[in-house]
């Protein structure tokens, strides 16, 4: 259920599709701004990028000696190189019809929102060595940051809707599955949706759920007289004082979010919950930094699925 009208999806979809460079330039700030205090999950092995040097002890191959490095002091010196493993990512905003709305011009739509996080998490990813895709009809997958603008295309013309082309989608095993989106869908009877959801971490997949909403969705500042509508434009319910339904309202939302935290939880994923009115950065840190931690506790660069701690995890309010 979305309060207010919602305009045309279709001319809101072309519009955010013209928008996309923009789109593009701000979540490459965002991530810049973001990259100077994250620390990659270096560790030793087989690579061509130096790491460090460390004193030579009985055992290590010779071949690994910095003649140069130990000729300046009385030591004999490792250099060390970087392990170079790339794990993969899915990356799925959901751009459902839904997501095209907000309750005020001033606020971006979710859908706006969800792309950019998207966008500037696959940039992270991607300059920290990993392998980022989404669930185009292509697959498409990157592994440079300069092939970011179509991974954004690609993004774009994922699917629109979790429950129809879920079953479809099949990410590698033990691969990392990221949904972003308002997960409307789950509202109302969303038994095929969370099935769906189920099924794409069935094989030890590590995810996140992150729900973009309005703030309207949390708190809602409606008075007096409110038609509601669906994403068909069709009027399903009007209040004549919405004032004596908010109260439902809130409390239908706050189970609409349960729901998607409870999906979440049952594949043992991280719940995140960003509002549009909110700076992108806290979401995208936690979100960045709860994958780098899964990655740490697996001793495999992500592959398998350790015990999560819901840290990030953010309660129905």
């Amino acid at each position: 259920m979305v309060p207010t009208g919602v305009h045309d999806h279709v001319a809101a979809a072309r519009a955010l599709a013209a928008r996309l460079p923009q789109l593009i330039d701000e979540s490459r700030r965002t991530a810049i701004s973001l990259r100077g205090g994250l620390h990659g999950n270096r560790k030793v092995g087989p690579g061509s990028d130096f790491w460090q040097f460390r004193p030579y002890v009985p055992g290590d191959p010779t071949n690994q000696i910095d003649w140069r490095r130990s000729a300046r002091s009385e030591h004999t010196f490792i250099r060390q190189t970087e392990w170079q493993a790339s794990h993969n990512y899915w990356i799925w905003p959901v751009l459902s019809p839904s997501t095209h709305w907000a309750s005020h011009d001033n606020l971006p739509s979710k859908a706006e929102r969800t792309l950019i996080i998207s966008i500037a998490l696959a940039d992270l990813l991607i300059r920290n060595g990993e392998t980022v895709g989404t669930f185009d009809g292509e697959r498409t997958r990157i592994t440079s940051a300069e092939h970011l603008e179509k991974l954004a295309h690609a993004m774009m013309a994922s699917p629109q809707n979790i429950s129809k082309h879920g079953a479809n989608i099949h990410p590698g095993r033990k691969h990392s599955v990221l949904i972003l989106g308002d997960f409307l869908e789950l509202s109302d009877a969303g038994e095929k949706t969370g099935r769906a959801i189920r099924r794409l971490g069935q094989y030890q997949n590590d995810g996140a759920l992150v729900q973009i909403l309005d703030p309207a969705e949390i708190s809602p500042p409606f008075q007096g007289r409110v038609d509601l509508f669906d994403t068909d434009d069709q009027m399903i319910f009007r209040s004549e004082k919405f004032e004596d339904i908010a109260d439902g309202f809130k409390k239908r939302a706050q189970k609409w979010r349960a729901t998607v935290r409870d999906a979440a939880r049952q594949n043992n994923w991280l719940y995140d919950r960003h509002v549009t009115s909110e700076s992108v950065s806290p979401t995208l840190l936690a979100l960045y930094q709860h994958l780098s931690q899964r990655q740490n506790q697996s001793g495999s660069n992500g592959r398998g699925r350790p015990t999560l701690h819901h840290h990030n995890s953010q309660e129905m309010s």
